[in-house]
């Protein structure tokens, strides 16, 4: 098959997106410092050379889609989240232990685990304890401390830091979940709930205000 074939099935059978406006002004930029350089030129590399216009511009294409469909850490490791705080609202897959005592969860979690995340009760605040779990989220068993705020759950996840690359505290919402994000020390920590992303805000502040203004 050569280029002009190549071409024609681009054209025939290829489905067509809008790259977005920084995607296109960055592949511009590297193709304009492409043409800027001046490369030796041997004629060994005559073979290598693109037939056309729109063969390059089918390899682009491709780089492109490859990068837009390419789903970044952060994102897996949020839909897995969401995915675990789902499966926890069934019957039977909340809590493995039932206490409103900090001082049961959080020896509960020794020798389970390689961590022992932080636990407090907030019920005062409006956030009682529930209890805690253990589950698997990328690839790893994690902590998770169950807390409530009315009738809505809120799961808060812990893990070493080092289990992800995903450094930065954030915020997310998905699939009607609110998810907040943040590292402490050695420890990150991820809360997944349907509560209102105030609500949320509100029971973060609590808990790294609680459990890590001494250091």
């Amino acid at each position: 098959m050569n280029n002009d074939d190549i071409e024609r099935a681009i054209k025939t059978h290829a489905t067509r997106h809008t790259l977005p406006p920084e995607l296109y002004d960055k592949i511009a930029r590297m193709t304009a410092k492409e043409r800027s350089t001046v490369v030796p030129f041997s004629k060994k590399w005559l073979p290598l050379k693109w037939g056309s216009s729109g063969a390059a511009l089918a390899l682009a294409a491709c780089l492109a889609f490859f990068m837009i469909a390419s789903p970044s850490e952060q994102y897996l490791v949020e839909q897995e989240l969401i995915t675990s705080h789902i499966r926890s609202l069934q019957d039977g897959h909340l809590i493995d232990v039932a206490s409103t005592d900090q001082h049961t969860v959080k020896p509960w979690f020794n020798g389970r685990l390689d961590v022992s995340p932080p636990v407090t009760d907030f019920s005062a605040d409006g956030f009682p304890l529930i209890g805690g779990r253990l589950d698997y989220v990328y690839h790893h068993t994690v902590a998770v401390i169950v807390y409530r705020y009315n009738k809505h759950v809120i799961n808060l996840f812990v893990w070493p830091s080092d289990r992800t690359q995903i450094d930065i505290e954030s915020v997310a919402a998905q699939q009607g979940y609110n998810m907040r994000h943040w590292h402490d020390g050695d420890l990150q920590f991820w809360v997944v709930s349907d509560v209102n992303p105030a609500k949320l805000a509100e029971f973060e502040n609590l808990y790294r205000g609680q459990n890590f203004k001494a250091k």
